[in-house]
């Protein structure tokens, strides 16, 4: 299976001499006397990724002075040092003009001076290190404990911690929600946690309604549009919960729901949109479920085939466009394109010329070693299994200058009763140039490569193990069965 990788590229903010000279919006201080003289550097979040912004060398005392002339998007960001390890998490926040001395052997001593939004950082990270610490000890005692009585007990006071936690969140959006705590608070949401606050929790009858309730939920009080989201580590965790526990895994569902979110991107020229649109392409350029690569044809023709962004450098764009050109002709559910061929005696035969209730179409090479090995796997199953319902095997050679040597494997592995062929040198008709172009038709950028058709050769499954085929047939005759009954 070819992999497909859309390239992130991702800026740093630099600063230049002159415009030191202006007055900073940006003046953070830390002090330690660890930092001694040592070079160090603030790094910030761009979704899963993390950059380098800006660097200071502390002075003798320990003291670390970072200005800028230009704000920084609100977030969480890092103190890291010349190896690039996390010293502390701090948060920018619309205030960007604050000190914090850190104690590094005792975080309580921590002092922070004029962010109060930091303070409270601090202390809830403190809050939550204690709880789980005290989580952790009950957790120990659970499994020491044989006593039901104990059990009970043990579970109650777990759950009190968990709703302190849970607590102090819903207390401090409700309290400032725009704060970009707030909105950290909203990201990292356990799913079990939007329970907690539920009004009328009678209208939660059974699992569907809970499911609905939480989807319902899920992205309440957040703005797609805000920078701040891709400024903290949680923003694509949530995404991924919500795609994979609340969306159904079809390709009309996936995609109504991308759709939904990026239309609430705002501007197309955003980070968000920016982000969120390669993220998604991205995802199902690769699926991890056969036909979802639909879902990146949906996003492209959308949003990409007629726009172009000014974010986007020119081999982005190129990325994009060689994905989608070798996709969209293969996908599951669409009528394959015709093959153009020649048998083993050089007798022309067409892909559309085979009748056959199921057709496996294989693309293969005699000097490819991995061909070699899959081959008589093939063989085997198809002996054992596929023969006996008629599944027929449209087996291409892709590569025309080693032929002799093709005739040699057919015959060495008895593929006789197999429709062998080879790509046609001539092909008469109104044809275009991509008509014939069967390589990137089919995808084939490696070997062996492998179709299942239906009896009107509608693709019907790829990049799948051939052992599956089987199971994919009998689940469509299956449904097939039905309908007739229904009729």
């Amino acid at each position: 299976m070819h992999t497909y990788k859309i390239l992130f590229f991702l800026f740093c903010l630099q600063w230049s001499v002159v415009a030191q000279q202006k007055q900073p919006e940006v003046s953070i201080r830390f002090n330690s006397p660890s930092f001694k003289n040592k070079m160090y550097y603030i790094a910030g979040y761009y979704g899963k990724y993390t950059t380098l912004l800006d660097s200071a060398q502390a002075t003798n005392s320990g003291q670390l002075l970072f200005q800028n002339t230009k704000k920084y998007i609100e977030g969480i960001y890092m103190l890291v040092d010349e190896d690039k390890k996390i010293v502390t998490e701090f948060i920018m926040d619309t205030n960007q003009q604050y000190s914090i001395s850190l104690n590094l052997t005792n975080p309580e001593k921590n002092i922070i001076l004029n962010s109060e939004t930091n303070t409270n950082f601090f202390e809830f990270n403190a809050l939550l290190k204690q709880n789980n610490q005290q989580i952790q000890e009950l957790l120990k005692q659970l499994e020491q404990t044989t006593s039901e009585k104990d059990i009970k007990s043990i579970k109650s006071k777990i759950r009190e911690l968990n709703n302190t936690i849970d607590s102090y969140k819903h207390n401090y959006i409700k309290r400032d929600p725009k704060n970009v705590i707030s909105l950290l608070f909203k990201l990292s949401q356990p799913i079990e946690s939007y329970f907690n606050n539920i009004e009328n929790p009678s209208i939660l009858k059974n699992r569907i309604d809970s499911l609905n309730y939480v989807k319902n939920s899920y992205f309440k009080g957040i703005d797609f549009s805000d920078s701040r989201l891709l400024r903290n580590p949680f923003f694509e965790t949530k995404i991924n919960t919500y795609f994979n526990s609340f969306v159904i895994q079809t390709d009309e569902e996936i995609t109504k729901e991308i759709f939904a979110i990026l239309d609430k991107t705002g501007s197309r020229e955003n980070d968000v949109f920016s982000y969120l649109s390669l993220y998604f392409m991205n995802t199902y350029a690769n699926p991890k479920i056969m036909g979802l690569d639909r879902i990146f044809i949906n996003i492209y023709n959308k949003y990409f085939q007629q726009q172009e962004y000014s974010w986007m450098s020119t081999i982005q764009k190129l990325s994009l466009k060689n994905i989608q050109r070798d996709l969209k002709d293969n996908l599951i559910g669409n009528i394959s394109r015709n093959l153009f061929m020649k048998t083993i005696h050089d007798e022309r035969i067409d892909l559309y010329d085979v009748k056959a209730p199921y057709i496996v179409l294989i693309f293969w090479d005699p000097s490819c070693g991995h061909c070699l090995k899959e081959i008589p796997k093939i063989k085997k199953i198809y002996d054992d299994l596929w023969k006996a319902i008629n599944i027929k095997i449209f087996a291409v050679n892709i590569n025309v200058d080693l032929n002799e040597d093709w005739k040699k494997i057919i015959k060495q592995e008895n593929l006789e009763d197999w429709i062998n062929v080879y790509p046609s040198d001539t092909v008469t008709g109104n044809y275009t140039q991509e008509d014939v172009d069967f390589q990137t038709l089919f995808n084939v950028h490696q070997t062996p490569v492998l179709y299942l058709l239906d009896v009107n050769k509608k693709i019907i499954a790829k990049q799948v193990a051939v052992e599956k085929y089987i199971d994919i047939i009998k689940n469509i005759d299956s449904i097939s069965s039905e309908k007739l009954k229904d009729n």
